[in-house]
């Protein structure tokens, strides 16, 4: 975005906001909390595709009945170093949450856990729960299912699959943990929903139109599919990270994964798959921590090419981002700004911009 496109909000205006309107809308206190300070999280950092821009078709599905606003994770299966969840068609920011604190609890003896999700709903961005992890000395992984079938098997004409993000993230003694998140195909769709809302155009290759062309326009795109990552390897990526996020825990696969944006009243069994390594349990943390340090300093201090002043950690430029818009506000483009305020008018609830 550039200056001149957006709105500025301080990140406490934003909160307040976003809460009020899912108290309003059902969403007990304390559960409202969590899911905003998860969605601000991303826009902090910078990834404004997983952020408030989704927060209204959050509101729809609560709305429509696609969404249960005050749902109850409850724990169908367990074994000391697994368990599987039923997330009550919840808000999946907070059953993701929830989730990854369980398996945190779990590994707090020194187990390594897997928790996996069923019936749940889009998670946002996969960072904040292996974050979660590595701020307790464990080396976190989450996986999910997409929210909606936009990329085709290699070869397919018909979208079986999402983009299927998923993360890894390692303690370290930095101020920020050494952070992996990405989807599995070239851009993530809410990339393309940003600049739809903002009338801008995206990369040749990012995805097709729905005939199945290359297309720069970002309306046309939605109607669809994404390009994945290195062509069949980001095929064969996106269906594992799928497999993961729903073969354990009964969670929607293929073509019986609902539509975020079409089918807002019908709840969408979302999967996902959480993990925790307690670094203690395969080493000294000073060892491992020490041995991170100078693996960040290998890759910092590498010979750098032509023009590029700096080599970053993966994490590293969404930590500098999340710094900065603390001080100066979250950047907001006009139409979202817009779509926002416009919400808040249904509940009288104003969202004040900073300039």
């Amino acid at each position: 975005m550039s200056i001149e496109n957006e709105v500025f909000v301080s990140e406490k205006e934003l909160n307040t906001f976003c809460t009020q309107i899912l108290e309003n809308i059902g969403v007990p206190d304390d559960d409202a909390k969590i899911v905003v300070e998860n969605l601000l999280e991303a826009d902090l950092r910078g990834v404004y595709s997983h952020g408030v821009v989704r927060f209204p078709i959050y509101v729809k599905r609560i709305l429509d009945g696609g969404t249960n606003p005050k749902a109850k994770m409850s724990i169908l299966k367990e074994t000391r170093t697994t368990a599987v969840v039923d997330g009550d068609n919840g808000l999946g920011h907070l059953v993701g949450v929830q989730a990854m604190q369980l398996a945190i609890e779990k590994a707090s003896e020194g187990d390594c856990v897997f928790v996996a999700v069923k019936n749940s709903n889009h998670f946002g961005a996969a960072a904040y729960y292996t974050e979660m992890a590595a701020r307790n000395n464990m080396i976190g992984f989450s996986f999910t299912i997409g929210a909606i079938n936009h990329m085709t098997p290699w070869g397919g004409a018909e979208a079986m699959l999402g983009n299927n993000p998923f993360s890894v993230a390692f303690p370290t003694r930095e101020s920020f943990p050494i952070v992996l998140d990405m989807a599995c195909s070239i851009a993530a769709r809410g990339k393309i929903i940003v600049a739809a809302k903002e009338g801008k155009p995206i990369p040749a290759d990012w995805a097709t139109g729905p005939d199945g062309l290359a297309t720069t326009d970002a309306v046309e795109a939605l109607k669809g599919f994404v390009t994945p990552l290195g062509g069949p390897k980001g095929y064969a990526l996106t269906l594992t990270v799928g497999l993961l996020s729903t073969m354990l825990s009964g969670a929607f696969f293929g073509s019986d994964v609902g539509d975020l944006y079409d089918k807002t009243s019908t709840a969408q069994n979302s999967g996902h798959l959480f993990g925790v390594l307690p670094v203690a349990s395969f080493d000294d943390l000073e060892n491992y921590l020490s041995r991170m340090d100078k693996a960040i300093n290998d890759m910092r201090n590498a010979k750098k090419a032509t023009d590029v002043e700096r080599i970053y950690l993966p994490g590293e430029r969404e930590h500098l981002s999340l710094i900065k818009a603390k001080e100066n506000g979250i950047p907001l483009g006009h139409a979202l700004y817009q779509e926002l305020t416009e919400l808040g008018h249904q509940y009288n609830i104003m969202l004040r911009k900073l300039y």
